[in-house]
């Protein structure tokens, strides 16, 4: 038994099929046999094992009589379900090649889809697609050698993805982390093959060609939360705190892993405040700021001070003439992540402390050894 979300009726799973199939060729798009007039999707809901088990509990001698008819009916159905090209019926394929509708572009190339069964040709079988590229609800008449079986890990042909660890070939390193490449075939039940952009491996044959990986050593290529990217050099935006104790000081370079949920990324971290070797951690999008190199005149590590009263929308942040250090570059060469010493007015601190975003414009370089501001 199955129950259909859209108005909760049960059907038998077989009885929904073959309503699916007939209502294709005849309407085009099927709807809820059950009055609704819902469509019916073509991955139909997983059995109702709850009520599978109370009709054998409560009608044992009804339930024996409908499985040697369904028996009966499997015998006289038998193959069936065979399609053309070796195909069974309501297994999920994927387009292997770009499908055309007469001069335009139908359905792209790794599109996964359901058999529904052989069409009334003689040569071609019946596929719902997931997607069509002109909007269209409609189910396609392919031939067989059109269709290939899915990717693992449900990735397309042509899909672009991402190196999510790096990857050892032939005992080297062969591609770092975050390297975009281009699915181009899949090995086996599990492992793709992977047209990387780039490559760092020497000494073997064969450079630029395609990869075997893991499905789950690459991710689909898009924007991860807070608009970062894996492999991202990134750094801390505040002092991280565990418990009651900083374990990353703001300022602190790392890189990007991959998302940790919908709303963290995990980061490692290249220094640990106690010294200790590189961590991970789950941190929010604001927890962190794109790195890059500060300007040639301004690098990390140098003293500067606000040549005027920085101010944010609730008042003076930064007194004119507060000393600080240059953690970083943020983003662009104009801009310096910055943690100032002294004098910050508590009663207008912003989220991240002592540690600001500052435009270059703003601060000057001190000489220290001479405690008056450098020319430069």
């Amino acid at each position: 038994p199955t129950t259909l979300t859209c108005c909760g009726k049960t059907f038998c799973r077989r009885c929904l099929r073959q309503w699916i199939h007939a209502s294709v060729h005849a309407a085009g798009v099927p709807r809820c046999p059950g009055g609704c007039a819902a469509k019916l999707p073509f991955r139909l809901p997983a059995r109702s094992h709850a009520l599978r088990d109370a009709v054998e509990q409560l009608l044992p001698a009804a339930l024996a009589r409908r499985q040697r008819e369904a028996a009966e009916d499997d015998e006289e159905e038998a193959g069936s379900d065979v399609c053309f090209g070796g195909l069974r019926a309501w297994q999920e394929v994927a387009a292997n090649r770009d499908i055309i509708f007469g001069t335009k572009l139908g359905v792209r190339q790794g599109t996964p889809g359901i058999l529904l069964g052989n069409y009334h040709d003689g040569s071609h079988v019946t596929v719902k697609f997931d997607e069509r590229e002109d909007g269209s609800e409609l189910c396609v008449n392919v031939l067989p050698e059109a269709l290939m079986a899915p990717l693992p890990g449900g990735f397309r042909l042509g899909q672009r993805v991402v190196a999510m660890f790096d990857l050892m070939l032939f005992g080297e390193l062969g591609v770092r982390l975050g390297t975009a490449g281009s699915i181009v075939g899949r090995l086996n039940e599990d492992r793709l093959m992977v047209l990387f952009d780039s490559r760092v491996d020497s000494g073997t044959t064969c450079v630029q060609g395609p990869v075997s990986v893991g499905c789950r050593e690459v991710a689909a290529l898009r924007p991860l939360v807070g608009g970062f990217a894996v492999a991202q050099r990134v750094q801390a935006a505040l002092d991280l705190v565990v418990g009651d104790k900083v374990v990353v000081r703001a300022g602190t370079r790392g890189c990007v892993l991959g998302e940790f949920s919908d709303t963290r990324l995990t980061v490692v971290f290249d220094a640990m405040v106690d010294g200790g070797l590189p961590g991970c951690f789950n941190v929010l999008p604001l927890e962190i700021w794109p790195w890059c190199e500060p300007p040639a005149a301004l690098p990390a590590g140098t003293t500067v001070e606000a040549s005027a009263d920085l101010v944010s929308a609730t008042g003076v942040v930064v007194r004119a003439g507060v000393r600080g250090a240059v953690l970083g570059g943020v983003e662009s060469p104009s801009q310096l992540l910055v943690r100032f010493h002294e004098d910050l007015l508590a009663t207008d601190a912003p989220l991240f402390g002592r540690v600001l975003m500052v435009d270059t414009n703003v601060v000057r370089k001190v000489d220290v050894e001479g405690d008056a501001p450098s020319d430069s």
